[in-house]
């Protein structure tokens, strides 16, 4: 038999009765989704010398360097491919630590001449090593070497060969190298729908080989990962190192969901025997001492290709759904995106459209914002019952209205200068309200019979030509100016935060619509100047509201003053007759004598100027309970409704675009070079999503939990998967058993989603298509809201208190 006959038997064991399935894992790549999104794949790692290198030779019948001085020093990725022609293909990807244009162009344009021979390969990867400057720079490489070897018998399969770990430096391998080494290796296990092959040599102590360590970090269930132990001959036999490393190998030591398996690799002596040699070796070894204990499904390089199919394919088969909704949301990201870039404007035309519709959305969101219609995309599901009521900035009236209370709230509790209690009253701690407001300042506590006495002596040095009994009505108004003082400064804190929570709001909204550069510059023209305005104007508002406070007499109107002072004159002679009366002894029937009751109210008498100061308070705080109410009215409506929310509906129109100059509309709508470079790519990563979900289309799925990925179809011996071999209807059958996702080629396939993402009956529409809705075509959730953690020119969201340096809101 023919080497290359040879070849495509070996890599044939990798595939089953469904082999159909690998080729649309091959599509999206030829498609180059992989850029996009994680595909499934096999990943060697390992320490350094631990014949992770021969492992994939062993594999894919494709000659890698595996000399001991000759280490892999950077990630190679081989795609195998099925083609009617044998041709090899060879490039560089640069890695990210190649800042400059010119050191990536460097790599990119790595273009060695083509070879048919796999043979060649340590020889281009020579080159390569010599391309990336590794030998003479930090040892190892995050660049990316990728071979793609097509041919007639090749398999649609990825496999990966990582940089292999090590801990000490040398003149060839540098402290850099450690870290680049670590990075991939994480970097690739990072991918949930990559098989990790942990490679594990015999020849080194197990425990300072953590390759295992790093994978329970990204596949803590151990549910991805195989062990692969080499160089089994270099044990003496009947040693404990032999007996700790047959524990191992039967799943005893290190128990691995998917097990572990044992090749015996070439040796320095054999590295040119040819493949067939290769493999009769390690039968022989494996069939003699105490190797042969081992289950044969565990041993060999025959075997774990079976196995490894096996994995492999129950692997895709239940990432395939969620492959299919990353796929969607991506999608719809691009989608979204895209339409906040807008159709290309290079003319004026086009761009006076693109700012006519863009303010057209804008005004819509906003009206429904300011009359709590939340029906846009815009705003949103419903919120979480236990998040803060101001936790969301685009429910503008929600927010509104609940400052409001808790300002009104505030200036009931902490709006008088001073807390004015009677002898037996109790204070009141403010420090439990949860009120935001509340912390704003904390009146202190003056006693009535205090302040009558600071009243009496102002009405002393105020004397004029009133009646006996009676203060100068000045009075009034001035312990009236002094008790509202802190109104002011309450009114002008919720005004401002109020204000910031509608700067939020558009921040927010104009985001929603459209691209960063356009609203940075329509931020920072437009809405922002005009806002600034609006503040002005709010605040102008609030002199005007205290105004007449500060400076005139009080002149209550209608009946609720009256009744106000009648009530507290009532409520003051009732105190003072039961102080008096608490004096005295009360009758055995629980009442008090007439004579009691007639002295305690001669008691109650005061004098002239006592009388007077008290008739003073009294009118003060009649007026003040009237006035405060007035003016809490007076900020929501005159200040917020009529000085702020009004004008924020007319900030943006199509009148606003219909006034400005040809220069302004070029200025804010004109597309820079890199607006359009960013709308070539995502419409090139719109068609790549869109022509992978046709390709994933082409299957039927069911889906149904599962508790173990790799149980369907196969019994376990030892701890080890084995892979049983059967007739499709019987797979499929233990693939329902176990819950496993179903996969079907059919003559005319479509994907029938249903309420819980697959299994329902629906109508078919288009995969892709720019009308497709979230939910309608694969059963997912809407995707593409506003994203209320997005922080914009007025900062975050928790509370709006907080702002980058340079915002325009901030809080005061």
């Amino acid at each position: 038999m023919s080497e290359s006959n040879t070849d495509g038997e070996a890599l044939n064991q990798l595939q089953v009765e469904q082999g159909w399935l690998l080729d649309k894992i091959d599509e999206l790549r030829n498609i180059g989704i992989s850029g996009l999104v994680d595909l499934p794949q096999l990943i060697v790692c390992g320490n350094q010398s631990s014949g992770k290198s021969s492992v994939l030779e062993a594999i894919s019948r494709v000659r890698f360097p595996v000399k001991s001085n000759i280490c892999t020093r950077f990630a190679t990725e081989v795609s195998l491919r099925r083609h009617p022609v044998t041709r090899f293909k060879i490039s560089i990807e640069p890695g990210p630590s190649r800042a400059t244009e010119a050191d990536r162009r460097k790599v990119i344009e790595f273009a060695p001449e083509a070879f048919t021979n796999s043979d060649q390969l340590p020889t281009l990867i020579e080159q390569a090593k010599e391309c990336m400057g590794i030998e003479s720079e930090k040892g190892v490489s995050d660049d990316i070497l990728k071979i793609e070897i097509s041919g007639p018998h090749k398999p649609e399969l990825t496999l990966v060969d990582l940089p292999g770990l090590y801990y000490s430096t040398s003149t060839n391998q540098g402290a850099e190298g450690i870290r680049i080494a670590r990075s991939l290796t994480e970097q690739y296990m990072k991918n949930p729908r990559s098989i990790i092959l942990a490679t594990v040599s015999a020849k080194a102590d197990y425990h300072l080989q953590e390759v295992l360590n790093i994978a329970a970090t990204f596949d803590p269930t151990r549910d991805r990962t195989i062990g692969i132990i080499t160089q089994p001959d270099t044990l003496a036999q009947h040693s404990e190192d032999e007996d700790f490393w047959l524990q191992i190998a039967k799943n005893e030591k290190v128990r691995l969901q998917l097990g572990w398996h044992v090749l015996r690799n070439r040796s320095f002596e054999t590295y040119d025997a040819s493949d067939d040699d290769r493999d009769s070796n390690e039968k022989e070894f494996f069939n003699r001492g105490r190797w042969s204990t081992v289950a044969r499904d565990c041993v060999g390089i025959d075997s774990l290709r079976r196995r490894l199919s096996g994995i492999l394919l129950k692997h895709i088969r239940h990432n395939l759904p969620s492959l299919i909704e990353d796929i969607e949301r991506k999608l719809l990201d691009r989608q979204t995106r895209l339409a906040k870039l807008g159709a290309p404007r290079s003319t004026l035309q086009q761009q006076k459209g693109f700012l006519l519709a863009l303010s057209s959305n804008f005004e819509r969101i906003t009206n429904q914002a300011l009359i709590g219609m939340y029906t846009d995309g815009f705003f949103g599901e419903l919120g979480n019952s236990h998040s803060s009521p101001l936790s969301d900035p685009r429910r503008l009236r929600a927010i509104i209205r609940q400052l409001n209370e808790y300002f009104a709230e505030a200036m009931e509790r902490i709006g008088c200068k001073y807390s004015i209690f009677g002898a037996n009253e109790q204070k009141v701690d403010f420090t439990f309200l949860s009120n935001p407001y509340a912390p704003l300042r904390h009146p202190p506590v003056k006693y009535r019979q205090d302040l009558e006495k600071e009243v009496d002596q102002q009405a002393r040095q105020n004397r004029g030509i009133e009646l006996p009994g009676t203060a100068n009505q000045l009075l009034v108004g001035s312990l009236f100016r002094d008790q509202s003082q802190p109104w002011e400064e309450i009114a002008r804190f919720h005004l401002v935060r109020v204000w910031e929570t509608v700067g939020k709001f558009v921040d927010l909204a104009l985001q929603h619509l459209t691209d960063e550069h356009t609203y940075q510059l329509l931020l920072g023209t437009i809405l922002a100047p005009k806002l600034q305005s609006v503040k002005e104007g709010l605040l102008s508002k609030l002199d005007e509201l205290t105004a007449y406070n500060k400076r005139g007499h009080p002149l209550p109107l209608g009946k609720s003053f009256l009744q106000r002072i009648h009530k507290s004159r009532a409520d003051r002679q009732g105190m003072s007759l039961e102080n008096a009366l608490g004096q005295k002894v009360a009758r055995k029937d629980g009442g008090y004598a007439l004579s009691d009751i007639r002295s305690a109210v001669d008691n109650l008498g005061k004098t002239e100027d006592e009388f007077a100061a008290a008739e003073v308070i009294d009118q003060m705080q009649a007026y003040y309970d009237t006035a405060i109410i007035t003016f809490i009215d007076n900020v929501a409506t005159l200040g917020i409704e009529n000085c702020l929310l009004c004008p924020l509906s007319g900030i943006l129109t199509s009148q606003t675009i219909n006034n400005m100059e040809d220069k302004q509309v070029k200025d804010l709508a004109g597309e820079a070079s890199f607006i359009t470079e960013e709308r070539d790519r995502l419409i090139r990563e719109q068609e790549k999503l869109q022509n992978s979900l046709i390709v994933l289309n082409q299957c039927k799925i069911q889906k149904k939990p599962s508790s173990n990925l790799f149980t369907a179809g196969s019994h376990t011996s030892a701890g080890v998967p084995q892979q049983t071999v059967t007739a499709q209807s019987s797979k499929q059958t233990a693939a329902r058993s176990n819950g496993d996702t179903i996969l079907n080629p059919g003559l005319n396939p479509t994907l029938n989603p249903g309420a819980n993402g697959f299994g329902q009956q629906q109508k078919s529409l288009p995969i892709g298509s720019p009308s497709m809705r979230s939910g309608e075509s694969f059963g997912t959730s809407g995707v593409g809201t506003a994203n209320t953690q997005n922080k914009g020119l007025f900062g975050g969201n928790d509370g709006f208190n907080k702002a980058p340096n340079g915002a325009l809101f901030t809080k005061r």
